[in-house]
């Protein structure tokens, strides 16, 4: 190739191993003298196998598309020949498109999420005995709850591992209610009517949470099993969900 005085400034000649090399401002030139015909071949072959690894990798992703739209799989087997529940029974959902699974959830994160209600805690013996009941305004927290993650890292600390430039990065989860960790284990569910219930035990006490008072004193429908409801403390409860909702309007109306 050409290189005119008027095309380039600055040329630097350097010279090494019968290699000669062209700087310039504008663009470098490299031509080696040593390159062989075998070398030449050697790259071709590596540029044909770059493009054949190219359109492999291209099929492979064309045909896993395919295989998950239109090709039926065969149903996965246990050891014991009985096939995967999901290829002989379609679970039901309801109107919303949930299963019970994901809507017993979803009830669960919109009573113990809301601001503005009043939850009841009751204390009961092992026995079976409710000893004590308590109004909660929001809800009961565990103490494995945060806001902040237990674990964060910068670039800095661990080479390229988390990849960040600035700030701090963690490999936990936000949960759904906008914390970090994880309560305690326990069980919930919702009665007929529509009324929550969690049951849980710590420090060698049950507890059962209820998003209604419980009648301490005549607590078991004989002929249902469900819990009574304690119509005077139901009705405080109300006044104060009631007061609650006009604090949140008010504080929401300041801001804005």
């Amino acid at each position: 190739m050409r290189i005119t005085i008027d095309k380039f400034l600055d040329i630097a000649y350097n010279c090494r191993q019968g290699k000669l090399f062209y700087i310039a401002k504008n663009a470098v030139f490299v031509q080696f003298a040593n390159t062989t015909r075998a070398e030449a071949q050697r790259r071709k072959c590596v540029k044909n196998n770059r493009w054949i690894a190219i359109g492999m990798m291209a099929m492979s992703v064309y045909l896993m598309g395919n295989s998950c739209d239109g090709i039926a799989t065969s149903p996965q087997k246990s050891s014991s020949g009985a096939t995967q529940v999901t290829s002989v029974f379609q679970v039901p959902k309801n109107s919303r498109g949930n299963t019970v699974e994901q809507q017993n959830i979803d009830d669960r994160i919109r009573v113990t999420t809301d601001p503005t209600k009043v939850m009841w805690i009751h204390l009961i013996a092992l026995d079976g005995k409710i000893i004590k009941r308590m109004p909660v305004r929001n809800k009961v927290t565990s103490s494995g709850k945060r806001l902040e993650p237990r674990h964060a890292a910068n670039s800095g600390q661990y080479g390229d591992y988390p990849n960040t430039t600035s700030g701090w990065e963690t490999d936990e989860f936000i949960q759904p209610d906008g914390t970090y960790g994880e309560s305690d284990s326990y069980n919930y569910w919702f009665d007929p009517m529509g009324r929550y219930h969690q049951w849980g035990t710590a420090g060698g006490l049950g507890y059962l949470i209820t998003d209604y008072p419980i009648d301490l004193e005549n607590p078991e429908d004989k002929i249902t099993g469900l819990y009574n409801m304690n119509e005077a403390a139901r009705k405080w409860q109300l006044e104060q969900e009631e007061s609650l909702r006009v604090l949140e309007q008010s504080r929401a109306t300041s801001l804005n």
